[in-house]
């Protein structure tokens, strides 16, 4: 049975100080070490449909090897495909603990994910989930398994909560919403949470029409099509990033132009390759989702140590929460060695203040689930997504409605 003490102060200021010392001092390596290292297997999709996405997962992860290099020199990370496929993830799991490792994060896609969990739970190895939302991984009673992602439930409450300080803060308030949605496990998952969620916070706005999609797609001039005839005046979208680059080309080639596009909760529109190919059309596009904490000094140090090693990339969410769960599973195994615990036990005992991401403290409910994992509303501008709210982290001033586009593809 999972358990999370109550802290006394001087525990928690124990834990506290301990982050602190982890994050901004460097780590003090385990007086007993095992003789053979610690090794940790890092399992992303570096190929398939996820590739771009993947390839940010292994830039975190690397980046955050580099921040505990000198610390912990007998920590020795592997790096591994599961080319976007539950079946490679599954047997590269199974091999990479057959090689020994101690501990596995990963890896992205839910679905993926959820194979590599049961193999973790057969094989007694702890798992970090560094991304993956759907709410079924953590609801199989595994004892093994520990996500530091908020689930799509999380992600759908803030990601609602958002939409309405955001049209309460402008006083503009759309009268009618299209949903469009992947079919996948994700998509699933995340459509159903967004749909129970309106209701709680009274949105100004009917939903008139929802339509789902192949994840597999090159082409959604159909489904573009039958929302532009719905004259929806906000588009949520919940996309990964190729089709959400798809999705864009067609409102601007069928001139369908709402008064915003706000994803409550999906990868795509944050990432550097939108961006990129999408240039001035990527701008004022709108995600809610959890993100990095730009005034945490753990991630301030982070991301100068990412900007130094991928100059050309972005700090997205992506290489935040996998440069978490790798510092994290560097600090489990610091408090076990300490601590005479077990890696399960340790897990389950954490407390640390100071992280990456945006939040309160670290830690974990008696399912494994991380929780004070907060979400803020990133808005495109100038190839770059930026914080709008809350207000306390903001980094430009939000625009909405949205200018139109300015010509056709």
């Amino acid at each position: 049975m999972r358990f999370n003490p109550f802290l006394t102060r001087r525990q928690f200021n124990g834990a506290s100080l301990a982050a602190m010392g982890l994050s901004l001092f460097g780590l003090s390596s385990c007086k007993s070490k095992k003789k053979e290292g610690f090794r940790i297997g890092v399992l992303s999709p570096k190929t398939g449909v996820d590739s771009y996405v993947g390839l940010g997962c292994e830039q975190g992860a690397r980046t955050a090897a580099l921040f505990l290099k000198d610390s912990f020199p007998e920590i020795e990370i592997l790096y591994v495909d599961t080319e976007s496929s539950v079946d490679q993830g599954r047997t590269k799991a199974e091999r990479l603990i057959s090689q020994g490792v101690d501990l596995l994060v990963g890896a992205h896609n839910s679905a993926v994910t959820f194979a590599i969990a049961q193999v973790c739970e057969q094989r007694h190895v702890p798992l970090i989930i560094n991304i993956a939302a759907a709410p079924k991984i953590m609801e199989q009673g595994y004892q093994y398994v520990f996500r530091n992602f908020p689930t799509s439930e999380m992600l759908a409450h803030q990601g609602v909560k958002l939409m309405k300080d955001l049209f309460d803060l402008k006083q503009t308030y759309p009268k009618t919403a299209a949903i469009l949605y992947t079919n996948d496990t994700y998509g699933q998952a995340m459509h159903s949470s967004v749909l129970k969620t309106f209701s709680l916070y009274n949105l100004p706005f009917q939903v008139v029409e929802a339509v789902c999609y192949d994840p597999r797609t090159q082409d959604l001039s159909a489904e573009i099509g039958r929302i532009k005839s719905s004259h929806a005046e906000l588009l949520i979208p919940i996309t990964r990033l190729n089709d959400a680059i798809l999705m864009i080309k067609e409102c601007v080639k069928q001139r369908y132009q709402p008064m915003g596009i706000i994803s409550p909760a999906s990868p795509g529109m944050y990432e550097k390759q939108f961006h990129h190919i999408l240039g001035s059309y990527a701008d004022y596009c709108i995600t809610n989702t959890a993100w990095y904490n730009p005034k945490s000094p753990l991630a301030c140090k982070m991301l100068e140590i990412f900007q130094r090693l991928y100059p050309e990339s972005h700090f997205d969410l992506n290489v935040a929460f996998t440069c978490e769960a790798v510092w994290l599973a560097a600090d489990v195994y610091r408090r076990s060695c300490l601590k005479g615990q077990s890696l399960i036990q340790t897990l389950q005992n954490t407390y640390l203040e100071e992280r990456v991401v945006y939040g309160g403290p670290l830690t974990f409910d008696p399912k494994g689930q991380g929780v004070n994992i907060g979400s803020v509303c990133l808005q495109n501008h100038q190839g770059k997504s930026k914080i709008i709210l809350p207000s306390s982290l903001q980094e430009i001033p939000p625009v909405f409605p949205v200018p139109s586009w300015k010509m056709a593809w």
